[in-house]
C-alpha cells in the first residue's frame, strides 16, 4: 500500500510539475510577446483618443509623455505629409529608440505599408543589432479632425532567455525537493490508512476462522471508526446466530434423544419384564406412545416452519366468528386443570386464513399454559378498534424481562438458558407464531413485565359486528 500511495503522490505532483513547466517555460515567451502585442495596440489606442481630445497641445503631449513612459515606449506622431507633430518620451528609452534613426525613406515606407493594410496599422519585430535586443514596431493610421495623422511606436521585447535559464535551475531544485517532500508524506499517510486497515484485517481473519470473541479497533480518521464498530456489531449478531445455532442443535437433538431413548428403555422393559404382565404392558405401551406424539408433534412442527419459512404456503381466507374460533381451540386444553376466562363477546365476524390463525392461537395459549401463575388462570380476550380486532393471551405467570422480549420468538428460545423438555411444547411454537404473522401481515407482540405475567397478542381484520339480542 505504500508504494501504491507514493506512485499516486508522484503522479499527482509530475502532473502539476509538468503544466508549471509549460506555462512557466515553454509557453512563457509567446504567451509574453502577446501580451505585450496586446499592451501596445492599447497604448496606441489609448494615445490616438488623447491626440483625437479638445486639449491643447501641450496637455495632450504631456499626456502622451505619461502614457508611453508607463509602457517604456517611444513614439512620434507625423502628419499626412510626413512632418514631425511629436516625439514623445524619447529621452526614458535613449540611444534605444528606435525612431530616433527612422530615415525619410523609410518613414514614407511605413506609411505606405499603413495606408495599403486592411486594419489601417502595421506591426513587426526586429532586433536592435547595436544593442542586440528584441524589440517591436507599431504603425497606425488616425484622424484628426480633417487632417490624418500617423503614429509610430518602438518599445523593446525583454529579453526572457536569462529568466527562463533561471526557472529551469529552480524547476529541478523543486522537483527534488517535491519528490522527497511526497515520499516523506505518502510514507506518514500509508502508515496513517494502513495501520488500522491492517489491524482490522487480522482480526477480520480471526473471526472468519470462528473466534467471535474478536474485538475491531479502528483509530486515526472515521472511516476506519465506523468500519470497525460495524464489524464490533456484525461480530456480536454473528456470536449469537452461532449461540442460537449451537442451542438449537443441543435442543432438537435432546428432544430427540430424549423420546427415542424412552422407547427403547419402555420397549425393553415390555421384552424383558412386563411382558406377561398385561398392567404393567399397557403402562409401558403408554409411555411409548406418549413419547412417539411428541415426537411427531416436533416433526411437524419443524414441517410447519420449514414450510413457512421457504414461502411453500397459501393463504385460505374466510369470514369465521371469533367467540367459536376461540371456543373451538379452547377444547384442545380442557383436559388441562387450569381456569380459562374467555373475554369475547359473540357476533365479531373477521376474515383470515382460520387454520393458520387457530395455530397461532393454540402456540399462544400453549405457552401461556407453560407459565400459568399461581391463581391458575388464563384469559382470552378481544378487544375491536376500527376495522381491527386484537386477540390477547394473559397469563400471571413470571414474566419476561425487556432483553428477552425480542428473542422470545426464536427457535427453542427460553426466559432462561437451562432448556427443559415440556411434554406438549417443541419449542418452536412462538417460531412458528412469527412465521404465520409475518406470512399473512397480522400484527403481533408481547407485553410484559418481569415477574407480572405477559400478554402475547395477534390482530385480525373485522368484518362485521351482530348485535345481540337479549330477550
Amino acid at each position: 500500500m505504500s508504494f501504491r500511495v507514493w506512485f499516486y503522490f508522484l503522479t499527482l505532483v509530475g502532473t502539476i510539475i509538468v503544466i508549471l513547466w509549460m506555462l512557466q517555460i515553454t509557453f512563457l515567451e509567446p504567451y509574453y510577446r502577446l501580451n505585450r502585442e496586446r499592451t501596445i495596440s492599447d497604448t496606441v489606442n489609448e494615445a490616438e483618443r488623447i491626440y483625437q481630445s479638445n486639449l491643447d497641445i501641450t496637455q495632450k503631449d504631456s499626456n502622451l509623455r505619461t502614457l508611453f513612459a508607463k509602457q517604456n515606449m517611444c513614439g512620434i506622431i507625423y502628419s499626412d505629409t510626413g512632418i514631425e507633430v511629436s516625439l514623445i518620451a524619447v529621452d526614458l528609452m535613449g540611444q534605444n529608440c528606435f525612431l530616433r534613426g527612422i530615415t525619410s525613406n523609410s518613414r514614407q515606407e511605413y506609411i505606405s505599408l499603413i495606408q495599403n493594410a486592411a486594419t489601417g496599422s502595421i506591426s513587426f519585430p526586429f532586433t536592435n543589432e547595436f544593442f542586440d535586443q528584441s524589440m517591436s514596431f507599431f504603425g497606425k493610421e488616425m484622424a484628426v479632425g480633417d487632417s490624418q495623422f500617423y503614429i509610430f511606436v518602438n518599445t523593446p521585447m525583454e529579453l526572457l532567455d536569462s529568466t527562463v535559464t533561471i526557472l529551469k535551475n529552480q524547476f529541478f531544485v523543486v522537483i527534488m525537493i517535491v519528490i522527497a517532500l511526497a515520499t516523506g508524506l505518502s510514507i506518514m499517510l500509508s502508515r496513517h490508512l494502513a495501520y488500522p486497515l491492517v489491524t482490522i484485517n487480522n482480526s477480520a481473519k480471526k473471526l472468519a476462522s470462528g473466534d467471535f470473541n474478536v474485538e475491531f479497533t479502528g483509530e486515526g480518521y472515521n472511516e476506519a471508526i465506523e468500519l470497525s464498530e460495524i464489524l464490533n456489531y456484525a461480530t456480536s449478531e454473528f456470536s449469537k446466530t452461532d449461540e442460537l445455532r449451537r442451542d438449537l442443535v443441543a435442543n432438537v437433538s435432546h428432544d430427540i434423544k430424549t423420546p427415542l431413548t424412552m422407547i427403547k428403555a419402555y420397549a425393553e422393559m415390555i421384552k424383558d419384564i412386563s411382558g406377561d404382565d398385561p398392567l404393567k404392558r399397557e403402562e409401558h405401551l403408554d409411555v411409548i406412545v406418549n413419547e412417539v406424539d411428541h415426537l411427531e408433534r416436533l416433526v411437524n412442527d419443524m414441517l410447519t416452519l420449514s414450510k413457512y419459512e421457504s414461502k411453500a404456503y397459501v393463504i385460505n381466507e374466510t369470514e369465521f366468528e371469533l367467540l367459536t374460533h376461540v371456543k373451538a381451540t379452547l377444547r384442545l386444553f380442557f383436559s388441562l386443570d387450569i381456569n380459562f376466562i374467555v373475554n369475547v363477546r359473540e357476533g365479531i365476524f373477521v376474515k383470515a386464513d382460520e387454520i393458520k390463525m387457530g395455530q397461532v392461537l393454540y402456540n399462544f395459549i400453549n405457552n401461556a399454559t407453560r407459565f400459568v401463575g399461581e391463581d391458575n388462570t388464563i384469559i382470552i380476550e378481544a378487544l375491536v378498534d376500527k376495522n381491527l380486532v386484537t386477540v390477547r393471551v394473559i397469563d400471571h405467570g413470571i414474566g419476561i424481562s425487556k432483553e428477552h422480549q425480542n428473542t422470545v420468538w426464536d427457535r427453542y428460545a427460553q426466559i432462561n438458558k437451562h432448556h427443559r423438555r415440556n411434554e406438549n411444547s417443541t419449542g418452536l411454537g412462538l417460531s412458528i407464531v412469527r412465521a404465520i404473522c409475518e406470512a399473512t401481515g397480522s400484527s403481533y407482540g408481547v407485553i410484559s413485565e418481569e415477574g407480572e405475567g405477559a400478554t402475547f397478542y395477534y390482530t385480525l381484520n373485522l368484518t362485521k359486528m351482530k348485535s345481540i339480542n337479549k330477550g
